[in-house]
Order: structure tokens, then C-alpha cells, then sequence
């Protein structure tokens, strides 16, 4: 294996004393930022400019390479993508995941050693373990918090303090027995304007425009990895065929993966070559989409949080959604939602979402409940309080303010 090689990709940078005291230094590795684009990597860049605010709290992003930004640090790693992950993984019997935890690990280690930080606040499972025998072996006294947006119904055994984004997983650590000074909820923060304003009929037809997707008639949207066994995509092509002529567009917009050849081909079939627009785009494309759709819908049975969820609810746009304990905490009534396991269960709520007129006062209160709840400019705070209350050992339970 080559030499671990850290490479910076900032400028180094510099605690900010509060009143004296020297700031909680947070470390949050994420292996995947960079080279994935999942709503864990969205979330970390973001946490760490929303901590830029906040005193007395220093956190440090590290990726694992490709595209980062200025002040964002690169590890040395083996990425899951890469030929060489895949091929150590079949030699190993895991997959490339693993592999890009444990060299994402090898290549943080010097780093973790050198630098001590208070805190390692971490959603990447293996890392968080290495990281844990390493502290265990070690001895050095960092703190281990764990952000379980996954989620994960593995024991909390490899952590000091676990952040629930949602109710339903709190519910369900607390009935296995987790300690309950050891649980926070506290929700994914988001970056949210303050102010909201529908798009113009112009705008959507540039943004549909943009995305490849017909600029009139209704367009239903869809955002996630472009599966069937998570996000459910065949779910919702199977749905919308079943919608009477002349049917709404659909757009999917998300990570290609194993199965999405075959979701391509399902579109293809049951919706005619011009029925479905299949793409990856960057996450700025991805909100310009939710002004441009009709409906939104995301029939994943179950989510660790539902970043596009929150997203889908700040921009106005009508929202379909499986019935839930998470998909009841974010939207409350503001969302169509039933048993969406159930075939043809779909077909009616999008008929219905479709045929309402386009109501203003909803969709401005729909981003209103988004931004009160779930923007950084809510959340930032109650984050730093949870860093400080693990780097100081007291029960993240007691933390103020907490949603």
C-alpha cells in the first residue's frame, strides 16, 4: 500500500479563542465528499460553513479528495469508484465502501494523532470504528459522536453520543435500551433563504429547459439514487403509467448505481422514450428542479431524515410522501401522504396534487415551516451546543434548545 499522503486543500487554519478559552476543535470526516453526491456529503460541506458563526466551536472538514473546496481538507484514500477499492475488495471478501473507509482511516490517522481534536463527529460506520480502536488502544481522549442519518439499528457501543435526526429512530435506540443521555434529536440542517418567491413562468421553462425535460405540461420530480431497492424509482414509474392520457413528465434526478439500467429500461417501456429524463446533476441543478415540478414525490419506505424531503417543503413544490413517523415529523399536514407499499397507492395522490390549483399561500408555508425548523440559521446554534456538551462530557440529552 503507498505511504499515506495528507494533502491539504486550505490554508491551515487558526483556533479562535472565545473570552480566552480556546475553541472545541471538531473533526468530521467524510469519506465519500469529493466523489459522491449523496445527502451525507451535501450536509458536511454545509455544516461546516454554518459553523464558521458560531464561537467557541472550530470544525474541520476532511474528503476524501476529487472536488473539494477551499477549506476543505483532502485524505489520502482509496475511493469506493476506483478499479483498485474494487479490486481489493473481492480480495478481501468486502465491498469498495468498506475499502474506502479503512485507507480513508490509514489516511487520517496521522493527522487524528498530530492534531488532537476535542471531537470526531462521524456518519461513515467503519471509520467511526477504526477510529474508536484506535482511541481505545491509543489512548488518547477525543470524543466520539456519531450522526446516525443512515440509519443504523446497530448498538451504540463504538461512540459517546449519538444524533438522532428523527423521532422515529430515537423512538427505536430507546427501545432497544440506549442510554437515553447518550441521544440528541436534532434534525439535518439545511441551507435555507430566508425569503421566498414562486418561480416565474419563464424561469421553469428555462430550468425544464436546462435538465432536458419538456418546458410545458406538468412535470412530476423525483430525487434520489436512481434504485428500485431504496428510493423505490420503479415504484414511481409504474404509477405514473398508470396515470390516464395525456400523462405528466416524469424526472428523476439522482445517482447512477447498479440497478439503474434497469430503471432506465422500466421508463423506457412503460412510459415511451420521450416519457422519462434520467439524470445526474449537481446539487444547485437539484434545487432549480423542485421550482420547475409540478409534484414531488419520494416513495422510499424508509429514510434516515429525507434531505430532498425538506428540500422539496422549503421550495413550495406540492409533496407526495409514504406514510411515516419521519415523513409526519417534516411535513406535518403539508404533504400528501399514505401507505405508499402499496401498489396503486400512488396514482390518486398524484392526480389529485396535479389537477389543484397552484396555491401561493401553501407553498409560502410550506418554506416557512422549512426554514423555522430545519435551516441553519435555526440549527446552527443547538449544533454548537451539542459539540460543546460531548467535548465537555456532559448528557447531549440536556443540550438547550434542541428540536
Amino acid at each position: 500500500m503507498a505511504r499515506p499522503d495528507i494533502r491539504h486543500a486550505s490554508l491551515s487554519f487558526t483556533a479562535r479563542a472565545v473570552n480566552g478559552i480556546q475553541p472545541i476543535r471538531v473533526f468530521f470526516p467524510c469519506t465519500g465528499l469529493g466523489h459522491e453526491r449523496r445527502g451525507f456529503e451535501a450536509f458536511a460541506r454545509d455544516c461546516a460553513v454554518a459553523m464558521r458563526s458560531q464561537p467557541g466551536v472550530e470544525l474541520t472538514v476532511f474528503g476524501g479528495g476529487g472536488a473539494l473546496q477551499m477549506q476543505e481538507r483532502a485524505v489520502w484514500n482509496l475511493s469506493r469508484s476506483s478499479r483498485a477499492a474494487r479490486i481489493v475488495a473481492t480480495l478481501a471478501g468486502r465491498d469498495s465502501y468498506f475499502i474506502e473507509q479503512g485507507t480513508f482511516f490509514a489516511g487520517f490517522l496521522p493527522t487524528l494523532m498530530r492534531e488532537a481534536p476535542d471531537v470526531v463527529y462521524f456518519g461513515d460506520l467503519n471509520l467511526g470504528n477504526a477510529c474508536w480502536h484506535w482511541r481505545r488502544i491509543s489512548g488518547q481522549r477525543f470524543r466520539m459522536l456519531y450522526y446516525n442519518g443512515g440509519p443504523t439499528t446497530r448498538p451504540f457501543t463504538r461512540c459517546d453520543a449519538v444524533q438522532q435526526v428523527s423521532p422515529e429512530h430515537l423512538a427505536s435506540a430507546m427501545a432497544r435500551g440506549e442510554s437515553p443521555d447518550r441521544q440528541l434529536l436534532l434534525p439535518h440542517g439545511l441551507s435555507i433563504e430566508r425569503d421566498w418567491q414562486s418561480a416565474a413562468d419563464a424561469e421553469r421553462r428555462r430550468i425544464r429547459a436546462s435538465l432536458g425535460a419538456p418546458v410545458d405540461g406538468p412535470l412530476v420530480l423525483s430525487v434520489g439514487a436512481l434504485n428500485a431497492s431504496h428510493k423505490r424509482m420503479d415504484y414511481v414509474i409504474r404509477e405514473v403509467a398508470a396515470l390516464p392520457a395525456p400523462r405528466p413528465h416524469l424526472l428523476l434526478l439522482g445517482e447512477d448505481g447498479a440497478e439503474t439500467a434497469e430503471i432506465c429500461a422500466l421508463a423506457t417501456a412503460l412510459l415511451g422514450p420521450g416519457g422519462c429524463t434520467m439524470r445526474t446533476v449537481e446539487h444547485a441543478a437539484v434545487l432549480d428542479a423542485y421550482r420547475a415540478a409540478d409534484v414531488f414525490v419520494l416513495a422510499s419506505l424508509v429514510e434516515g431524515f429525507g434531505l430532498a424531503y425538506v428540500e422539496a417543503l422549503a421550495a413550495g413544490v406540492p409533496c407526495v410522501a409514504h406514510e411515516s413517523p419521519t415523513t409526519e415529523y417534516i411535513f406535518g399536514t403539508l404533504a400528501r401522504r399514505t401507505d405508499l407499499s402499496i401498489s396503486g397507492a400512488l396514482t390518486p395522490l398524484l392526480a389529485d396534487a396535479l389537477s389543484a390549483p397552484r396555491d401561493g399561500v401553501v407553498a409560502r408555508a410550506q418554506h416557512d415551516k422549512a426554514y423555522s425548523r430545519f435551516s441553519w440559521a435555526t440549527l446552527a446554534p443547538q449544533y454548537a451546543s451539542m459539540f460543546r456538551a460531548v467535548a465537555n462530557r456532559r448528557a447531549v440529552n440536556k443540550v438547550e434548545g434542541h428540536a
